[in-house]
């Protein structure tokens, strides 16, 4: 199951990723969000494929570990806007811990997803819910 692209305006692509729905589902997701967005040349800036990776990567790990494998990934550019979704059948809202804590082993995901993102959220639908961050694009 490979990528499906569906371009409407100059300044608007959309890539969708169905991942395996194992441990695997990180490291494709990481290599989808890589390829996409090398093939849409946004990697000038070093900060946004770092950060892109970052956030798909936590978003992934914690549908396989909370949500029960993850069933989708979307990605979404508008302007200056790139939007990371992920859908997994889990249910429940996904909660920051509460700050980082060096001494503590995990737990840090959605705190470094709201660091780097310009915001985040769930949404609830009736398979499980998609967790969404929006990234700015310097530069566009």
């Amino acid at each position: 199951m490979g990528p499906s692209a569906a371009m409407t305006a100059s300044h608007h692509r959309r890539l969708v990723f169905d991942p395996p729905g194992t441990a695997a589902c990180v490291s494709a997701g990481v290599a989808f969000v890589r390829r996409a967005l090398e093939d849409w040349e946004l990697t000038d800036s070093p900060v946004t494929e770092t950060d892109a990776v970052l956030v798909v990567a936590e978003l992934l790990g914690n549908a396989v570990r909370h949500g029960g494998g993850a069933l989708r990934v979307d990605l979404d550019q508008q302007g200056t806007r790139l939007q990371i979704a992920v859908t997994d059948p889990g249910p429940g809202r996904p909660v920051p811990a509460r700050g980082l804590r060096p001494d503590r082993v995990g737990g840090h995901g959605l705190v470094i997803v709201d660091r780097l993102s310009l915001d985040w959220g769930s949404i609830p639908n009736a398979g499980g819910k998609t967790v969404w961050a929006d990234l700015a694009l310097p530069g566009l």
